[in-house]
């Protein structure tokens, strides 16, 4: 949608920021002793009374690398209740499938679990034609 005004650039905005840019780049200061964080967590109080924590690169490597596993692991929790939900005859079977359908953890579980109804109906129970058969 176009608007009847038109877009003004105000360039003294750029050199505000330019000018804080370069503030924030002196003010830095350098911490010449080394600190041990096994022993004492090390942080940063700022003006307004932020706490900012340091962490060795390992640290974070580590933070970084459970968090994602505990996104996995709830991803795959969240298929198995998908699963379960539709009724497999067999879940070992329909969760080997899922498995190999799953390729970055990004598809909906709904939709992979209904592909594979879709694919392989035999490996569910289908309580309506269950009944039928039952009044037959």
């Amino acid at each position: 949608m176009a608007t009847s005004k038109q877009l003004t650039i105000n360039k003294n905005d750029y050199t505000n920021i330019k000018q804080q840019a370069i503030k924030a780049r002196s003010n830095t200061q350098k911490i010449n002793e080394t600190i041990d964080i096994s022993t004492n967590l090390a942080f940063i109080k700022d003006a307004n009374d932020n706490e900012f924590y340091l962490l060795s690169p390992q640290a974070m490597e580590s933070v970084m690398r459970l968090a994602k596993d505990l996104e996995i692991d709830k991803y795959l929790f969240e298929l198995e209740k998908e699963i379960h939900k539709n009724t497999p005859i067999d879940f070992d079977d329909v969760w080997c499938i899922a498995i190999r359908e799953v390729k970055n953890y990004k598809k909906d579980p709904k939709v992979i679990v209904k592909n594979i109804k879709k694919k392989y109906p035999y490996l569910f129970l289908n309580f309506v034609n269950l009944v039928k058969d039952i009044e037959l």
